[in-house]
């Protein structure tokens, strides 16, 4: 969670390895799913 949200801060983010991005002011929904994509890579099997 950051408050750097211009598309070049959101590309270095990603590309340092983050799994995503969520802007402030945060938008609860946009959270939730972000949480719910970790969650369920995470329950995968390697």
């Amino acid at each position: 969670m950051t408050a750097n949200v211009f598309r070049e801060d959101i590309e270095k983010c990603l590309e340092s390895g983050m799994n995503g991005h969520v802007g402030k002011p945060l938008d609860f929904d946009e959270v939730l799913a972000s949480l719910r994509k970790c969650l369920k890579k995470a329950r995968q099997p390697a």
